[in-house]
């Protein structure tokens, strides 16, 4: 993304072609990820990928055309680095099977370790692309002819036996399904198939007559099931035990604080505000759960906390999935000013994130991120005057709360006279 949007110019692609292309010869391991990064960028910047395989196949080429015995690990990494492009459709399938039959025509010594990790590394996909079935298998009968007519050494052999039964394995028996019990198997069908927005009432008239569970279920189906959460509170007050649950789930990932959990944790929070959405919880809960976000764990002085480090920006995340599940109905009353009070606070929060050492011009804030809370505020409170800094947020939050204790000092004047007028009448 940084690349992209500040190092985007022709010469800095050639270096990246350049850098990608002197990958050393030990490090096979990168190729699939260099060649997922060249796909990635292929919509946007094509001559990388384009300029990327001209310069394998020169390179393939000058390697078949010296015939000697030397450097066969930078052999394998040129075909390896051709076969990875190729599965992602960037190294044409017509010339990388044109590289397998150029390697088949003199197919001794190091031709013979070229093709075979040719194959094994997109041979099968090959093998299964339609338009290039009918050539693969054509070229790998003959490289088994190959083998049976040459005397080729057993090392070789067990390498183009391998490399066939990869690209060609034979029939196997089917896996067993698993067997679950029927009122299980009734329940999977229920929340993974049948459930969606059109059929929620016919869905809750069968989970009615069921013992109710809370089984796990897919991201895209949690406002269907929140949906369904209301109709089913009264059935044995298991509302109640849903909305602990989930709220239990959220403050238990905020304690353990691990990467495992994360997708588990963007789905709690998101099922929280389909919750309040179908009104099984109140705007309260909402808003603690906010401030929890930003508060829990998080030292006042800004000093660093195991529990929400300097670089860790999940819980940004975690606000801003929250807000854009149910924070479009915030928009009138004691909610929408409940609601202004914590944008200040966030922006805060977002401000000391982005002022840790971290972050340098090295190493910059993440674009997502920054992009993820602009959609938020702008959905939220498009007109909203946003802070410029750190300094610029903590006064608002400091005029903020000096408001904030001026009006709990009237009041509480207030109460102290009605009470003392109250004693003399």
């Amino acid at each position: 993304m940084d690349f992209c949007m500040n190092m985007n110019t022709k010469s800095n692609r050639r270096k990246l072609v350049r850098a990608l292309f002197t990958v050393p010869r030990q490090r096979l391991d990168l190729l699939p990820f260099y060649s997922r990064l060249v796909a990635t960028l292929h919509p946007c910047m094509s001559d990388v990928a384009d300029d990327l395989c001209s310069i394998l196949k020169g390179d393939f080429r000058f390697h078949i055309r010296k015939k000697d015995q030397i450097n066969i690990e930078t052999k394998n990494k040129t075909v390896r680095f051709i076969g990875e492009l190729a599965k992602f459709k960037l190294f044409s399938k017509t010339d990388t099977l044109h590289c397998l039959k150029m390697l088949l025509s003199d197919f001794s010594h190091h031709h013979i370790e070229m093709a075979c990790t040719l194959l094994e590394t997109s041979g099968r996909f090959l093998f299964r692309s339609p338009d290039s079935h009918l050539r693969t298998s054509v070229l790998l009968e003959q490289m088994m002819r190959k083998k049976q007519a040459q005397h080729l050494d057993a090392r070789y052999v067990t390498m183009v036996e391998n490399a066939y039964y990869y690209c060609n394995p034979p029939p196997m028996e089917k896996t067993v399904r698993k067997k679950r019990p029927p009122l299980q198997e009734y329940i999977r069908k229920l929340l993974y198939k049948d459930l969606s927005k059109v059929t929620t009432e016919k869905v809750l008239r069968q989970m009615r007559k069921l013992p109710w569970q809370d089984p796990d279920l897919k991201y895209n189906s949690i406002h269907c099931v929140a949906n369904l959460r209301p109709a089913l509170w009264p059935t044995g007050g298991r509302g109640h035990h849903v909305v602990d649950g989930v709220l239990e789930d959220i403050r238990l990932g905020m304690e353990v604080n691990q990467p495992k959990f994360n997708q588990r944790r963007i789905s709690s929070a998101k099922f929280l505000g389909e919750l309040y959405n179908y009104r099984m919880v109140e705007s309260a809960v909402i808003f603690r759960t906010l401030f929890s976000f930003i508060s829990f764990g998080v030292n006042p002085d800004g000093s660093p906390s195991p529990l929400d480090p300097p670089e860790h920006l999940f819980r940004i995340r975690m606000v801003c999935t929250l807000l854009d599940t149910c924070g479009q109905y915030f928009d009138r009353g004691s909610s929408k000013r409940k609601l202004d009070c914590f944008l200040i606070y966030f922006q805060r929060y977002i401000w000391w994130k982005k002022s840790v050492e971290v972050w340098s011009a090295e190493h910059l804030f993440p674009i997502d991120i920054d992009y993820m809370i602009s959609d938020t505020l702008e959905l939220l409170r498009p007109k909203m005057k946003l802070c410029i800094s750190l300094e610029d947020s903590t006064r608002h939050v400091t005029e903020l709360e000096r408001e904030f204790l001026v009006k709990l000092g009237k009041r509480r004047r207030e109460s102290d006279f009605d009470r003392h007028t109250g004693m003399h009448a």
